[in-house]
């Protein structure tokens, strides 16, 4: 039996769960308090993580959390939702693996607001990653992938709701593996690898006399929810707009 640590405070891993309970026991849930200065906009009641019945921990800052994890004695962390950069100490607890996701076919597409950012770099194409995590930026070796389209009037939920999809193929694919100790290796080809902006609040506003209207219409649909909304400023009012049409 393996023990599996499963690292989340966002709806996407809490669905990722759901499937990875199936086929494995889950030792331990570790998530953020309710509290937490870490904003996962994605987030989810933090009592429903007890739903599963399975011991949870809610921590505040993993980095401060080497001995718990220790004392957890993890052979695989799973991590998918989280917003902390993790600290090289922790990533090596692990007897086997320290696994994640990230919502991009990558190398394309590192770094962070992958499906914001890649709704306004206006991707056709995307997918979900998962991938050994290392120190770096997103560039761990590739376990396996699954590729969905964006279609020009998708919101953000939509691809969201794409990746929760194809999480659950890769989870059925390769949770098997990563248990039985046999999960690939694929280094990531640095040639074909780009990085995404990090994003700002005040990037939410829309410029209506210098912004196309197409990128309006992206800046809409990429910031709409679960994210906080693209909006205008009228009379010291922040309008949101969270649906429009493009004509």
């Amino acid at each position: 039996m393996r023990n599996i640590i499963w690292l989340s405070a966002n709806k996407f891993g809490f669905e990722l769960l759901k499937e990875a309970s199936k086929i494995s026991k889950i030792k331990a849930i570790i998530t953020l308090k309710q509290d937490s200065k870490t904003i996962m906009y994605d987030g989810i009641d933090n009592e429903k993580w007890d739903d599963f019945n399975i011991d949870v921990y809610r921590i505040d800052k993993i980095n401060e959390e080497e001995e718990l994890i220790r004392e957890l004695s993890p052979d695989i962390i799973v991590m998918c939702g989280w917003r902390q950069v993790i600290d090289e100490k922790i990533l090596k607890i692990p007897k086997d693996y320290f696994v994640g996701f990230h919502p991009t076919l990558l190398p394309e597409g590192r770094g962070p607001a992958p499906i914001i950012n890649s709704i306004m770099n206006n991707y056709h194409k995307s997918g979900l990653t998962l991938f050994h995590v290392s120190p770096g930026l997103d560039d761990g070796d590739i376990i396996g992938q699954d590729g969905f389209i964006i279609s020009d009037d998708d919101y953000a939920m939509d691809v969201y709701n794409k990746a929760i999809d194809a999480g659950r193929k890769l989870i059925r694919k390769y949770l098997p593996m990563l248990i039985q100790g046999n999960a690939p290796r694929m280094k990531q080809d640095e040639s074909k690898a780009t990085i995404f902006c990090k994003r700002r609040i005040k990037d939410n506003e829309i410029d209506v006399k210098n912004e196309s209207a197409d990128n309006i219409y992206r800046k809409i649909r990429a910031l709409s929810k679960p994210y906080n909304g693209a909006y205008i400023k009228k009379d010291n009012r922040k309008i949101i707009i969270w649906k429009a049409e493009l004509e």
